[in-house]
């Protein structure tokens, strides 16, 4: 019998990437292994109560930033992974995980700036930077299976798409105890989740399920 060569559906370069990403967040554990040590805890406890929050989680930790570049580069992937399953050539529909993050964080400064509560919104920050932390964490064995098994591509999409929901989902809830915690006055609350969360999500799922569909 002949072997056949086996034809990838993906590119190669997409695992070599990941591989180097895997690599990376290995040095990061050996260099700085708090990192990683509290990563369930926050899923239950404030994030500023966590060991060592300004560098893990916040805008100026060297090591935050490290674990969001992570996120940039697989959320980038699962959606170009995505487009090719679905044959679409839309490409710049990878850019948008990142744009979304980046838009959370400057409507958070303007909900701080507007209603003058940004000390107490400093929670609230901490946990934006650990979901997003978080997803890219979780997407990379997913990205992993996935290019193991084509033929589980609708699956693993539904799965990358829920989990990103849920995730989303729990920093809304979460978000809107601590701010309530820290006596954040409700109606900036509903104001901030009406037109500077729920909108921008809606947004880029109709940009997605329309080129998905179309």
């Amino acid at each position: 019998m002949e072997l056949i060569p086996r034809e990838t559906f993906f590119p190669q370069w997409i695992l070599y990437l990941l591989l180097v990403s895997v690599a990376t967040l290995s040095v990061v554990k050996i260099l700085r292994p708090a990192v990683f040590q509290h990563i369930s805890a926050t899923y239950v406890k404030p994030p500023s109560t966590i060991p060592n929050a300004r560098e893990n989680l916040s805008f100026a930790g060297k090591a935050s930033w490290i674990l969001l570049l992570n996120y940039f580069i697989v959320s980038g992937l699962t959606v170009f992974m995505t487009l090719l399953y679905f044959e679409s050539e839309n490409y710049w529909l990878i850019a948008l995980p990142s744009v979304y993050y980046f838009i959370q964080v400057f409507t958070l400064f303007i909900a701080g700036w507007v209603s003058g509560e940004s000390k107490k919104l400093s929670e609230n920050f901490l946990l934006l930077n650990f979901t997003y932390q978080n997803i890219g964490l979780i997407y990379i064995p997913l990205l992993i299976i996935w290019l193991l098994n084509v033929d589980y591509s609708l699956f693993l999409i539904k799965t990358c798409t829920i989990l990103f929901g849920l995730l989303m989902m729990l920093r809304f809830i979460r978000g809107f105890f601590f701010a309530i915690r820290n006596k954040v006055l409700w109606y900036y609350i509903i104001l901030y989740l009406c037109t500077l969360e729920i909108w921008p999500l809606m947004l880029i799922y109709k940009l997605l399920v329309a080129d998905l569909e179309g």
